[in-house]
């Protein structure tokens, strides 16, 4: 049996380095944790937070996934904010994939939605990263693991999102030239 951790941990390593620091997250006692490792020095000016343990919640979330977040502030928050966003998917039975937002931070952090404007996080396919960034693969006949983005978006950019759908929504960032990584950006809607 696949030890998924460790394969993504490895796969963490090779494309990012080794990581500066780590939280855990537990929603319960009887539920797995979810860490969050934090890197340097892969975006300029950026921490990269990945998940680890979030592929425990397979048959629940629909998919064997970890999620990778940039940001350019908010180093504080941002840990505590994104595993309590994937605590919500797991508890409400959520399938995660390309094109889901999940809002509400501010019952997480009222501050963060304050000093920023961000709402929701979304997720989507990895950009900007290496091209074989988002596949984990096993090398044996196990499930392969793969590896989504998330990023965070105003109210009004979730509101475009949840009214016009993913394919329009993401057209309408690259159509502005957003960069989903600047916490602090303005809205693009």
């Amino acid at each position: 049996m696949i030890n998924y951790g460790e394969l993504y941990y490895d796969h963490y390593n090779k494309f990012l380095g080794k990581p500066v620091d780590q939280e855990v997250f537990k929603n319960n006692e009887e539920m797995p944790s979810i860490q969050i490792l934090k890197y340097e020095n892969v975006f300029e000016e950026c921490l990269v937070y990945n998940t680890l343990g979030f592929s425990k919640y397979e048959e629940i979330v629909g998919d064997n996934v970890e999620i990778s977040m940039v940001v350019d502030g908010a180093f504080n928050s941002t840990g505590k904010i994104l595993a309590n966003a994937l605590f919500y998917c797991i508890g409400n039975q959520m399938e995660i994939g390309r094109g889901i937002a999940i809002c509400g931070i501010e019952s997480i952090d009222k501050t963060f939605v304050q000093n920023y404007d961000k709402f929701a996080i979304y997720f989507t396919e990895p950009f900007a990263f290496p091209e074989k960034y988002s596949e984990v693969r096993t090398e044996t006949k196990e499930k392969d693991g793969r590896i989504l983005l998330a990023f965070f978006i105003s109210q009004s950019e979730y509101e475009y999102f949840v009214e016009n759908g993913t394919e329009k929504f993401e057209d309408l960032l690259e159509e502005k030239n957003v960069d989903p990584f600047m916490v602090s950006r303005s809205s693009a809607v």
